[in-house]
């Protein structure tokens, strides 16, 4: 359909979910902000929409309390007759007009390289060897909280850090961004944005780091957090009910203050048996419990019920 802009890409996608209703059995969203409004309007059943954030929170983090008030008093009829597939336990909080389905993501551990050749690595990015690297993965928007990194950066000297995910989302721009950097200006020669990835790129990247930090206080189920675990990285992450679900508890560490997250990622650095151990365990946590042919059968499942 190319691009689509509100509100005339609502009709226009509503329209075509109508035209071509003799060639589906099912209608299957990702976006609760757009193709789902749509999909209500053509009427098209039976419909299922995956939820990957909060049905309010999600938006009302960017556009603030009017949207939290709008989606508030738009849900009911948003979500009526649909049936909802939640990617976390914690979300299923959320929707109170009826039971949602848990489907948590799936990662291929296929993708990423065992074992790792992390200078190789590193020098397809133009990151520094030699030193201890913590990378991050995610759109570089303020709930993503990624001033705590570069607080570490500043905190923790000699270490480096490497952000790939873009700063020019919609609705935000690069202001964020900029923001951060200025109020941290003794970290900027150890920071390393290398920009959005393509998907087939993400993995080579990680390969590169000595570990993963992720400061991020409102998600679903991550996939960063998946696809960190899956290439083998220890991981530090913000204490909220999503990480929690995720990460394995005797091999990861959760941080409530800057001053955890800087003795945690110290004492990952300083005993690298230590974080070699909870990369591995981390892996198979993530191949054992969010396999992507799992993910993929729970759909299966769902559709067949469904049709």
């Amino acid at each position: 359909m190319g691009e689509l802009r509100f509100p005339a890409g609502l009709r226009e996608m509503r329209r075509a979910i109508r035209d071509r209703a003799a060639h589906y059995d099912l209608v299957q969203v990702f976006d609760p902000y757009y193709s789902l409004p749509a999909a209500r309007l053509a009427r098209a059943r039976p419909l299922v929409v995956r939820m990957g954030g909060h049905p309010v929170e999600d938006l009302a983090s960017r556009y603030g309390s009017a949207a939290r008030v709008a989606l508030s008093l738009l849900n009911p009829w948003l979500y009526l007759e649909t049936t909802v597939v939640v990617n976390a336990r914690h979300l299923e909080r959320a929707f109170p007009h009826g039971p949602a389905r848990y489907i948590p993501n799936g990662v291929d551990p296929g993708r990423f390289r065992a074992p790792r050749h992390p200078d190789r690595a590193r020098s397809a990015f133009g990151l520094p060897t030699g030193v201890p690297l913590v990378a991050f993965t995610g759109k570089l928007i303020p709930r993503k909280n990624i001033e705590d990194l570069y607080w570490l950066v500043e905190a923790l000297p000699g270490l480096h850090l490497a952000l790939a995910g873009t700063d020019q989302e919609p609705g935000y721009g690069d202001r964020y961004h900029r923001s951060v950097r200025a109020a941290f200006p003794r970290a900027l020669d150890r920071v390393h944005p290398v920009g959005e990835l393509p998907v087939d790129r993400v993995p080579e990247f990680l390969e590169g780091a000595d570990l993963f930090a992720f400061p991020s206080r409102l998600e679903g189920m991550p996939n960063s957090l998946l696809e960190a675990m899956a290439a083998g990285l220890p991981v530090v992450a913000a204490d909220t009910p999503a990480h929690r679900e995720i990460l394995p508890a005797r091999s990861s560490f959760l941080y409530r203050s800057r001053a955890e997250l800087l003795a945690a990622v110290r004492s990952l650095i300083e005993e690298p048996d230590r974080a070699a151990r909870f990369g591995s365990e981390a892996r198979h946590w993530a191949t054992d419990r969010f396999g992507f042919d799992a993910a993929v059968d729970a759909y299966l499942r769902l559709y067949a019920e469904l049709v």
